[in-house]
């Protein structure tokens, strides 16, 4: 029987004679597409990794294998873990609820300077940051249970917290950085300076082919000067150092020009970098969202995170991990939109009955309910199995933050139904007039961005149908390709037939009753809230 860790590339190999092209080019074929499509695809190809050899869960479940040994029993937090986190969760609870007020902060659009110097002291801004930095030394679940704290209190501290270590300065050092750069600016940015994330442009977002912020070479190449201007800089205007990613001269690649871009770690008060816009949005009211501008800003090689020509790796890297903390956030604002809308459909009365005993307002409740608890369970599964390394977890975090940003905005449009007008009213004119100031209408606008942020939904679905097809891309798309010579698709058409020959039949096989049967005796209880629900006998 084969292992269930055994990675899509490695049972390709073994079930079919079929042996995929290396290069990137080979596997998609780009020849009848624009230039523009062309360079921006095989920009991603090129910065894209191949799967972690022993896969995951999710990527095996597209080549039909169902590795339930990976999430069963489910992978619960250690008690020794959930331990060590204990008592900064307890002062972050205690700090938001006694010094943070999410309602004054949407009013003014600010965050005061006393909320940034408080949560530095509890060590908010480097929950992940190992202890010899200055930091916590938390695990992933840990931080997740962060965001379930920060999500269910308020978006804007949320997003600082989150920006600033989860895509920010912290995690492209703790996975790429040199152990100069890491004694350098981890103890910072552990200690409460802030840290940004630099990468969309005016004409550049999801696509970094389009990139126009440049990073030229001295001549003596021991610097690059950076010229241009990104946009929506999420903490920006209150950040000291700035992860920035900038073109780079293009290499030769098989005799064609491939661009190139290249991550750098940028000093704010760098000459030349200046702050020369604020922005400002529907939601999220205080969040320190900047345009930042490039002139001729010196910036030394060895401030470049991992290589030259590295950048775009380095930044999907970074979003893979840093993407668990959006859902995590949305966890907790899920809850506490659950928890007021059961709380109104229990005191509402109409037609002689609390809402809640009405079929219209159960059902939503309910719906409700059980996408929190999924929610969290997924979430917390991936921030778990990341924990304990198990495997390339890509696909996971970009299905946790895709369908956990959806759904949260689901939630927030149902809490407002339930509430009706109240819901729609702002908490300031509730208090106006005597009724408690529950903010459904903030937390709908807050939460809407998410969708968003990190990488939008559409991109989401994309990025999961790449790779969750690069296993059948790599046995038939050689068909397709008409940059390969006849008989190398010719061939490709008899190694992916025998494959499918065997792989097709399988899926209907007795394998999949096996798969059912273990599914209905799985019980998932994550212990990370009050939302719990248990399946099977």
């Amino acid at each position: 029987m084969k292992s269930p860790l055994e990675a899509p590339e490695k049972q390709i190999a073994e079930e079919t004679s079929a042996k995929p092209e290396k290069p990137a080019d080979a596997v998609i074929d780009t020849s009848k597409m624009a230039k523009g499509q062309r360079e921006a695809l095989e920009l991603a190809e090129a910065a894209r990794d191949p799967l972690d050899d022993r896969g995951s869960f999710a990527s095996n479940l597209f080549i039909g294998r169902y590795d339930f040994d990976r999430i069963y029993p489910y992978p619960a937090q250690s008690a020794e873990d959930r331990a060590a986190g204990e008592d900064f969760l307890q002062k972050l609870e205690s700090y938001l609820r006694d010094h943070v007020d999410p309602d004054e902060i949407d009013r003014t659009g600010e965050i005061p300077p006393e909320n940034f110097k408080g949560l530095a002291e509890i060590g908010a801004f480097g929950i992940k940051v190992p202890k010899k930095y200055g930091g916590l030394g938390l695990s992933q679940c840990n931080y997740g249970r962060a965001a379930v704290l920060l999500g269910s209190w308020d978006g804007n501290v949320a997003a600082l917290v989150s920006a600033h270590q989860s895509i920010g300065v912290a995690q492209p050092l703790l996975l790429f950085g040199t152990e100069e750069q890491k004694q350098k600016y981890l103890p910072r940015v552990a200690g409460g300076e802030i840290s940004a994330f630099a990468l969309t442009e005016r004409h550049a977002g999801s696509d970094p082919a389009t990139m126009s912020l440049r990073a030229e070479p001295t001549s003596d190449g021991s610097e690059f000067i950076l010229n241009g201007e990104k946009l929506w800089c999420t903490n920006g205007v209150k950040a000291g150092v700035l992860v920035v990613m900038a073109r780079t001269p293009p290499k030769l690649v098989g005799r064609k020009e491939r661009k190139q871009i290249t991550a750098f770690i940028v000093d704010v008060d760098t000459p030349g970098l200046e702050i020369t816009y604020r922005c400002r949005f529907m939601g999220l009211r205080a969040l320190y969202n900047a345009v930042v501008k490039f002139t001729d800003v010196r910036v030394p090689r060895e401030n470049i995170i991992s290589k030259e020509g590295a950048g775009l790796k380095v930044a999907l890297t970074t979003l893979n991990t840093g993407r668990l903390t959006l859902p995590a956030a949305c966890v907790g604002l899920s809850k506490r939109l659950l928890e007021i809308s059961r709380k109104w459909a229990g005191e509402r009365i109409q037609w002689g009955v609390p809402i809640g005993q009405h079929a219209a307002i159960a059902g939503k409740i309910a719906e409700m309910a059980g996408n929190v608890f999924a929610m969290e369970a997924m979430t917390f599964l991936t921030s778990s199995l990341l924990d304990r390394k198990a495997g390339d977890l890509r696909i996971e975090t970009a299905m946790c933050k895709m369908w956990a940003t959806e759904t949260t905005w689901r939630i927030a449009d149902d809490a407002m139904q339930v509430r009706g007008g109240r819901g729609y009213e702002t908490a300031q004119s509730l208090a106006g007039r005597g009724e408690a100031p529950i903010a459904v209408e903030r937390f709908l606008r807050d939460c809407r961005v998410n969708i968003i942020f990190e990488g939008s939904s559409e991109i989401m679905r994309l990025f999961i149908a790449r790779e969750a097809l690069d296993p059948h891309l790599k046995v038939g798309g050689a068909i397709f390709n008409t940059q390969l010579p006849i008989p190398d698709r010719a061939k490709a058409v008899f190694s992916s037939g025998k494959f499918y020959a065997g792989w097709y039949p399988r899926q209907w096989s007795c394998g999949l009753c096996g798969a059912h049967e273990q599914t209905a005796r799985a019980r998932f209880v994550p212990r990370h809230g009050t939302v719990r629900a248990e399946t099977g006998s």
